[in-house]
């Protein structure tokens, strides 16, 4: 914000509509497990992808950054991090305290309506599972399921909490999935005892199906002694996905 002769002058709207397009888009990115842990981020790359400037794009990791779910380089570029057995131990932990007691205070303040959606996004995560290619679908529904409970909470505060966990939390479900056998499937039956939990107004079994849903992917890497998803040979950088 600027200020000339005392009047008060606003930043250009497009400005902060650009900058806040590319943190979402990266947010969503970082979210999905769409970048593996150690993969470099270079902001030339990202703004010649999202077809912008550099200056929004470097606000963006910027902003990654201090909810770290990026690391600052030498080189001025970004880096996921890399996966280690104490940070799934510290992501899990965090994850299952604040998400556990968010979903216990949404319990009672779910709705008719938001039990119905929950019930629909539990019977579309069962039928992705059961399809290889259904992948995306799967990671939709899984995060509309999950932050249908937590908005419920009622807390902003930890409702932001969780959103950058969930952004730590990207990479460690990438290398999950690449772990994955057809006897390793997140329990299916874990969104649909939630809501049952719910409808109950059951609070510490919802929490107990929870915590468990959330843990798989972390106790999975760890029973397999994953650190870190190897980048490619031939390139340190990983190339940027379609910014559609």
């Amino acid at each position: 914000m600027a200020s000339t002769n005392g009047r008060f002058e606003p930043s250009p709207v497009e400005h902060v509509a650009v900058n806040l397009a590319v943190y979402q888009r990266l947010r969503d990115h970082l979210m999905r497990g769409d970048y593996a842990a150690g993969s470099v981020l270079g902001i030339q790359e990202l703004a010649d992808a999202f077809g912008t400037s550099a200056m929004p794009v470097r606000e963006a990791l910027r902003r990654l950054a201090a909810q770290r779910a990026l690391e600052p380089m030498k080189s001025r570029s970004m880096r996921v991090p890399v996966l280690s057995e104490e940070r799934l131990h510290d992501i899990r932990r965090a994850r299952v305290l604040v998400e556990g007691a968010v979903t216990e205070w949404a319990v009672e303040r779910m709705g008719t309506a938001e039990i119905a959606d929950l019930r629909r996004l539990a019977r579309r995560i069962g039928q992705s599972l059961a399809h290889p290619d259904a992948l995306s679908v799967w990671v939709a529904s899984n995060q509309a399921f999950h932050f249908t409970i937590y908005r419920a909470g009622g807390s902003e505060s930890l409702l932001a909490m969780i959103e950058n966990l969930w952004l730590q939390s990207g990479p460690c479900l990438r290398a999950a999935r690449a772990l994955m056998r057809p006897d390793e499937r997140p329990p299916v039956e874990l969104h649909a005892a939630i809501v049952e939990a719910i409808e109950r107004r059951d609070a510490r079994a919802a929490r107990d199906a929870l915590e468990r849903d959330i843990c798989w992917s972390f106790d999975l890497l760890l029973a397999h002694g994953v650190a870190s998803e190897p980048a490619p040979a031939r390139q340190r950088r990983q190339r940027s996905p379609t910014y559609a």
